[in-house]
């Protein structure tokens, strides 16, 4: 398949991209909800210094796939959104795309990747050597709470996002939807979701 990738290096390549994110991700929260990490402005600021770290893959003038990167303060990536119109999964686009995300996080100093992940998307990071863990989120419940709920796996770390979201994230080496059922269950409007993190090394 003779499709290129490409920097988003343009206010209009911006804006086409930005709208194939909104057509894949229709209905998910971070689409519906105003969240200002995921808007357009913020990614028009993101790519005055970082167009490399904003890629994505064009057939025939149109955009089939993107792989979007943001600086975090600690020497990390957070990336996201990833997504390869359905048409198009199993080409190699995705795979192709983070690799080169990857390749040009090392050469900023980046010591490593994280990410969230759709359901249907977890095998394909595992497989590209990306660590698993399950988030757990809440704007209603406290930590304390959702640390109340026991299970067999280490608590990788706690935080507060945003000063408003109680977050918990647990070492999962698979997935586990029983927990993940059982904490939205017994926490009505939690949200669980794998993430997925991988150490890179800096390239001198």
């Amino acid at each position: 398949m003779n499709y290129v990738i490409k920097n988003v290096s343009s206010k209009q390549e911006l804006e086409k991209t930005f709208d194939f994110y909104k057509m894949i991700f229709k209905g998910m929260p971070h689409v519906d909800v105003e969240n200002p990490e995921y808007s357009l402005e913020k990614w028009e600021e993101r790519m005055k210094n970082h167009s490399d770290l904003m890629l994505y893959a064009s057939l025939d003038s149109e955009v089939i796939g993107i792989v979007f990167g943001r600086i975090n303060d600690n020497n990390s990536i957070t990336v996201g959104p990833v997504a390869v119109h359905e048409r198009y999964r199993g080409s190699g686009a995705a795979k192709e795309m983070m690799f080169l995300l990857e390749e040009r996080a090392a050469h900023y100093g980046i010591n490593y990747i994280s990410l969230g992940a759709v359901e249907s998307a977890e095998r394909f990071y595992s497989k590209l050597g990306y660590k698993g863990s399950l988030l757990i989120q809440s704007q209603i419940h406290s930590i304390e709470q959702l640390l109340s709920l026991k299970n067999k796996y280490k608590v990788e770390f706690t935080n507060i996002y945003d000063g408003k979201v109680s977050q918990v994230c647990l070492e999962l080496t698979e997935p586990d939807r029983d927990l993940q059922k059982e904490y939205e269950t017994a926490f009505p409007g939690c949200y669980t979701q794998m993430m997925y993190r991988k150490n890179i090394g800096a390239i001198s």
